[in-house]
This record gives C-alpha cells, structure tokens and sequence, in this order.
C-alpha cells in the first residue's frame, strides 16, 4: 500500500494518533534510506578505490539512485552489495 493511500485512510479516520503514527513511520523509512545511501557510497568508494565524494557524485548521477528512491520498485529493501553491483554495472554499461 503506498504511503499517500495510508495517509488518506488516516484522514479518513480523523484520528490524530493514526495520522502522527504515519507520519514517524515515513520520517523513520526516510532516516533507513538516508543511511543506505551512506552505506552504499561509503562501499562504492572503497571498492572502486575513490573518494567519498567521487562516489557520491557517482551515485546521484545513476539510475540507479533514481530507482532506490522509487518505493514501488524495492531496491531500498536489496543489500548494500547489490546496489553496488548494480551501480558498478551501470557504469560498465556507460562505458
């Protein structure tokens, strides 16, 4: 179910406490991703041996970011590793 749905139920209910709940439950999805993010910059630079900030331009640059972002297509809920792969793979592709 996504979340825009969830929040209208909670409306729909007109109870503060379920709308609160659906609001932490995105504010603490957001901070899970947030970390990810960092996890698979952090292993994309030590893997392919560059800097911090090499890997972060890298990262935001790719379709693949654009996909992690992408609830629907649960690449969030993929490990660390294969992110990385898929990113290293996407820039094999470009090549």
């Amino acid at each position: 179910m996504m979340w825009s749905n969830l929040l209208k139920i909670g409306k729909e209910k007109n109870n503060g406490k379920a709308i609160q709940i659906i609001r932490k439950g995105i504010i603490m999805l957001d901070f899970l991703l947030w970390n990810k993010i960092a996890r698979v910059i952090k292993q994309l630079a030590d893997t392919l041996h560059i800097s911090t900030d090499r890997a972060l331009q890298i990262f935001y640059d790719s379709d693949v970011c654009r996909m992690l972002h992408d609830k629907e297509l649960g690449l969030h809920l993929m490990s660390d590793t294969y992110i990385v792969n898929d990113l290293i793979e996407e820039l094999r592709n470009k090549q």
